[in-house]
This record gives C-alpha cells, sequence and structure tokens, in this order.
C-alpha cells in the first residue's frame, strides 16, 4: 500500500429518530460507491467491522433497522474499516461512533460540559504511577487492555456474567469484567504504568469500563488538589459520556443529523456543540445532514428526476447531476415566491431556521467555532477559503457550506421506497404490484443505491481532509459551494 495511511474519525451526532443510523449505513455503501473496498483487519482491532454494523443494526428477518437506544459506548461498539483503492492506492482508516444527541444535554449552565473538562485535565497531569496499563491475551491472540490501579487481581475473587442487555445499557463492575476474562480464557501478560496523557491517547484501544471503574477508584487521588464530589458527577452523567466526549475531541469529522420531518431541537444542540468545541481543542470539520430528502425528490420536477436518464450509473459521480438539481429547486423556492412548492408543507420554515441566520446562530455558530485556528496547509491548495461573516450577511435565502438533504431510501433508478405501514422500521417499494424490500435489494446487488447527498457528504469529508475523489466529478455550481474551504 502506497503512501502513510490516512486516518478518518467521524463523529454522528443527533437526536432520536433524526437519521444516524441511517446515515451511518449510506456512508458505508458511499465509499464502495467511491471505489474504495475494505481490507482484512488486524486481529487487534478495536472497532466492530462496517459487515458487523450491518448485523448489528438490521433485522435479518424483517429488513428493518433498529435504533439507537441509550446505550454504553466502548471501542468495540463503534464500527470501523481499512479501505483501499488498488494496490496503488492510500489506505484510509475510517471508524465511526453513533452519538445520541442526550450527550450533549448538559443542564441550563452547560454544567456536564464544565465538569468533563475539569476532569480531563486533572486526569492529564497524573503522572505515571496511578494508572497501569493491564494487557490480557488469550490462545487466539486476541488481546484486551485494561487500566487498572497497581495491585488490582483480576484473577482471584468473585466473577459475574453480565447479560447481553445489561452490557449495552450500562457499564460493568469488576466482578462482570473478572466473568469475562475468564470465559475469553485471557491470561494477562503484562502490567505497567502510564501516564493520564497515555490514557487520553490511546482512550479507543482502551476497555472502557476498566477506566472509569479505575478513575472512580483513585478519585481521591485524581482530585486531591480540588473538592469535587464524584456524586455530582454521576449525577451529571460526566462518566457515563466521558467515552463519546472525548471521541468528539478527536474526531476530524462531526456531522450533525437532523429530521425534516418533525419539530426538533436542532438550535439546542448545534449552541452546546459549538460550545464544546470552542472551549475543548478539538476543531473538526462540520456538517449538518437533514434527513427525509426522498419527501423533497418526490416533488421535483421530471428533469431533475430523469437526469440520470442514459448516464451510465457504473461512473457513481453522474449522482450529482441529480443532487444539483433537488438543491436548485429548493433554493429556487426558498427565494422566489412564485417558484414550483418542491418542499412538503411546513419544511421551508424548518430549512430557513434550522441553520440560523448569521454566524452568531445555529450551524452558521457551528462552523465558525470550528474553523477557529484550523492548522491545514491543504486548505489553500485547493481554493480560497469561505469568509462565514460575509457569506452569511448576503441578501436572500442561502444555505450555509457542508449542508446536505440525505434519503436512504432511494434506488440508483430512481425508485423511492416508503415506509411499510405493517412495519415503520423498513422501506417497501410497490411498483406494478411488485413489492421490493430496499434493504434487502441492495444488500442482494439486485438494484445500486442512490445514496442521495451522503454521497456528496462523503465526498466534501474526503475533500476537507486532502483527498481528491470521483465525487468531485460533474459537480455544477451549488456543490462546489456546499464543499468550500472554511
Amino acid at each position: 500500500m502506497a503512501g502513510i495511511p490516512k486516518r478518518l474519525r467521524i463523529a454522528v451526532v443527533g437526536e432520536r429518530a433524526s437519521g444516524k443510523s441511517y446515515l451511518l449505513y449510506d456512508l458505508i455503501h458511499a465509499f464502495g460507491l467511491l471505489g474504495y473496498q475494505p481490507e482484512e483487519l488486524p486481529l487487534g482491532y478495536p472497532h466492530s467491522s462496517f459487515g458487523t454494523y450491518f448485523y448489528d443494526t438490521f433485522n435479518s428477518v424483517t429488513g428493518g433497522m433498529r435504533g439507537t437506544e441509550h446505550y454504553a459506548c466502548r471501542p468495540d461498539n463503534h464500527y470501523g474499516a481499512w479501505l483501499s483503492r488498488g494496490t496503488l492506492g492510500r489506505r484510509l482508516e475510517v471508524d465511526f461512533l453513533n452519538i445520541p444527541g442526550e450527550v450533549f444535554d448538559m443542564g441550563n449552565d452547560n454544567d456536564r460540559m464544565g465538569m468533563f473538562f475539569n476532569l480531563r485535565q486533572l486526569i492529564e497531569r497524573r503522572e505515571k504511577g496511578l494508572f497501569f496499563l493491564s494487557t490480557w491475551r488469550n490462545q487466539a491472540g486476541l488481546e484486551k487492555k485494561l487500566i487498572v490501579t497497581k495491585d488490582l487481581d483480576l484473577i482471584n475473587g468473585i466473577s459475574s456474567r453480565a447479560s447481553s442487555q445489561l452490557r449495552y445499557g450500562s457499564y460493568l463492575n469488576w466482578d462482570n469484567l473478572r466473568c469475562e476474562l475468564q470465559e475469553g480464557k485471557y491470561k494477562e501478560v503484562n502490567r505497567r504504568p502510564v501516564s493520564g496523557k497515555y490514557i487520553f491517547k490511546h482512550m479507543s484501544e482502551l476497555q472502557t469500563d476498566s477506566l472509569l471503574l479505575t478513575i472512580k477508584q483513585c478519585w481521591k487521588n485524581i482530585t486531591s488538589t480540588q473538592q469535587i464530589s464524584l456524586e455530582d458527577y454521576d449525577a451529571k452523567q460526566v462518566l457515563f459520556y466521558f467515552y463519546p466526549l472525548v471521541y468528539c475531541q478527536q474526531a476530524t469529522d462531526l456531522i450533525i443529523c437532523d429530521n425534516l420531518m418533525v419539530d426538533s431541537k436542532l438550535g439546542k444542540l448545534l449552541e452546546r456543540v459549538a460550545y464544546f468545541m470552542r472551549e475543548g481543542s478539538a476543531r473538526p470539520n462540520a456538517y449538518l445532514a437533514f434527513r427525509s430528502a426522498d419527501g423533497i425528490l418526490k416533488n421535483c420536477s421530471s428533469v431533475t428526476k430523469t437526469s440520470l436518464a442514459g448516464a451510465s450509473t457504473a461512473d457513481a459521480s453522474v449522482r450529482n447531476l441529480l443532487y444539483e438539481g433537488m438543491v436548485q429547486e429548493i433554493i429556487r423556492e426558498m427565494n422566489d415566491a412564485e417558484a414550483a412548492a418542491v418542499l412538503p408543507q411546513g419544511w421551508e420554515y424548518r430549512i430557513r431556521h434550522r441553520p440560523g441566520i448569521g454566524v452568531g446562530q445555529s450551524f452558521w455558530h457551528l462552523l465558525n467555532a470550528t474553523a477557529v485556528n484550523k492548522r491545514s496547509s491543504l486548505r489553500s491548495v485547493f481554493r480560497k477559503r469561505v469568509n462565514l461573516e460575509e457569506l452569511s450577511q448576503q441578501p436572500g435565502f442561502i444555505l450555509p457550506p457542508h449542508v446536505y438533504f440525505t434519503a436512504t431510501p432511494v434506488d440508483a433508478d430512481c425508485r423511492i421506497y416508503d415506509n411499510d405501514p405493517s412495519d415503520m422500521t423498513r422501506f417497501i417499494n410497490n411498483e406494478n404490484g411488485r413489492i421490493r424490500s430496499f434493504t434487502a435489494e441492495v444488500n442482494g446487488a439486485r438494484v445500486q443505491h442512490m445514496c442521495l447527498g451522503s454521497y456528496q457528504l462523503l465526498t466534501d469529508i474526503l475533500l476537507q481532509n486532502g483527498i481528491h475523489s470521483e465525487g468531485l466529478r460533474h459537480r455544477g455550481e451549488h456543490l462546489k459551494f456546499i464543499q468550500s474551504m472554511i
């Protein structure tokens, strides 16, 4: 494999039913459309594979998708892959984390964020001697890396198996961890002291439950310079959400999801995320993905919907023609009262106000927060950077850069799949009496996935990280603007 691998860490944040799970499904397919194929993962890879994502997320009997519930984040319940485009291409090492919007539900005074920043700083100050890295290995070569105290005994003592339901929704205790090590036939092969900074640098490799248990066990030592109550931190769920908050600080890219079909608190979420990003050291590229663009596509002109007619679907970039036409019709309606209505009832207001007006509002605010002090020599290579202040003050309605309208249930022949009335978690298409299930058709390779909006979003993610892709072909002026460097 030529060149140093490029790593993408993508945090996907949104409220329930905002489209996070479907967007991840779409992005995985979009990598394939851009020519990326998965490599075999090394034995010690800390995350679950893209294939495991489909297994964990879809109901194999109905073809429906399970929603994201309140869950305990660990390295093994987010998903990744090593991707390549032939033997001469540069490898992409990609991982995603699906983050519920409630992680950023901080209360009136953003208490959780302030408490998180304070605790992180206290842990990072600890030199070697308080935390120990305990490495366990079984005969198959699988490893678990725990953070423990110097004298913790994980061989002798009570062991208790945690149910899969308990493990999904809660972090484990030492008895549960002792049982997992015993059942997996793991043996400790090394225990060495590590610093607090080491923990954050290697967070995605560490067994999260052990880290949180050790933080609690060492609480007095960690907070010796301050009077901080562990009970207060538990009440604010700082430790429960510790892993996703750290991940957001380490992400290269941050996608906020929202559902156009329903009223939402997107503005509040964007404000909190922007505050978190501005106060921390993270400066990821930020994007906004609206779910339910199939509702827009249904009302688009026949010219837009048939823009792929006669084009070769083998060239995935022709999807840009359809997307460009759809966005042009949206903008035209937003700026011209006499334009044909492509937006369902109430959507114009939502689209107009959710991104916000001016750099101090909503998504403009998040773009501004993440753009501060960004350091990338690559940005000036592609084109002149966009001035957000000037852009947001332009007359007429204008979408901020990096805002996308996405829809899962559309195939490459522009068939739109609707919710099955008998099972709202899955999509079906009834064409002349023939009923198709979207996931069955796509996963069975009987049709290609359009990846409406998500294909363009992934092209943008790659571009912002200095990677040119096939998705840059057939871009009109709207897409070039949406994918601007900031």
